[in-house]
C-alpha cells in the first residue's frame, strides 16, 4: 500500500486489489459490504452510493453481465441539472449479493439500497479499515477514505488491467482525460514485466 500526503495533511492511499478486498471482507453486514463494493468495484462516489436502487440494475444485451445506472453523478461542467447520468459495470458477484440482500430484507425496487447518510457510509469504511488494520497489521488502512476506493478501482482498470481510458472515463463519469490522469499511478514491476513480455522485448 502506498500513501501520499496532500498539502492539507490528508492522504491519498493506493491499494492493490488484494489490499482492497480486505475492506469488504471486514464489513459486518451485507448492507455495509454492498456500500463499500459499490465504490471499490463500480467506481461510485460516496454520494452516488446513496441513490442506488434495485431498479437501477439491468442485464446487459449478452444476458450474462449487468449495468448499474448512476442517476445523479457528479457534474463538473455545470451542464446537467441534478447531476450527470451514466451507466457503469456491475460485477455479477455483486449483483448476486444485492439480489440476496433485497430478498432477505424485502427491499422494494424503488427503495435505496443504502438508506443512510453520507457520513454513515464514510464511518462504515473507517470501521472496516480498522478491522483490516488489526487483521493485517498494516496501519496504512487507517488512512483510507471513501474516495480511495474509487481511486483503487480506477487505478486497477487503467494500470493493472490496461482498460482503455475512454472506457474508464465513461464508467466513472469523467468528462476529460485530464480528470482521470491523477488516478494513474506508476505501474507496478509486475505490470511492466507483463507488458514488455507481451510485446516481445
Amino acid at each position: 500500500m502506498r500513501c501520499e500526503r496532500n498539502k492539507d495533511g490528508s492522504f491519498n492511499v493506493w491499494m492493490t486489489r488484494d489490499e482492497y478486498h480486505e475492506l469488504p471482507r471486514a464489513a459486518d453486514t451485507f448492507q455495509r459490504e454492498i456500500a463499500i463494493r459499490l465504490m471499490g468495484d463500480c467506481g461510485l462516489r460516496v454520494a452516488e452510493v446513496l441513490d442506488v436502487k434495485p431498479v437501477h440494475i439491468s442485464r446487459k444485451a449478452d444476458g450474462k453481465h449487468y449495468d448499474l445506472e448512476v442517476v445523479s453523478g457528479k457534474d463538473t461542467t455545470g451542464e446537467y441539472a441534478g447531476g450527470k447520468h451514466r451507466e457503469t459495470w456491475l460485477p455479477r458477484e455483486l449483483e448476486a449479493l444485492v439480489n440476496r440482500y433485497c430478498q432477505q430484507h424485502n427491499v422494494d425496487e424503488n427503495e435505496p439500497l443504502i438508506d443512510r447518510g453520507k457520513r454513515t457510509v464514510q464511518y462504515w469504511v473507517e470501521q472496516a479499515a480498522e478491522v483490516a488494520a488489526k487483521e493485517t497489521g498494516d496501519e496504512d488502512y487507517l488512512r483510507i477514505s471513501t474516495h480511495d476506493l474509487r481511486r483503487c478501482w480506477a487505478n486497477h482498470l487503467l494500470v493493472e488491467e490496461n482498460v482503455s481510458p475512454r472506457i474508464v472515463m465513461a464508467l466513472g463519469g469523467w468528462s476529460s482525460y485530464d480528470a482521470i490522469e491523477p488516478y494513474l499511478a506508476a505501474p507496478t514491476e509486475e505490470n511492466i514485466i507483463d507488458c514488455m513480455t507481451q510485446v516481445g522485448l
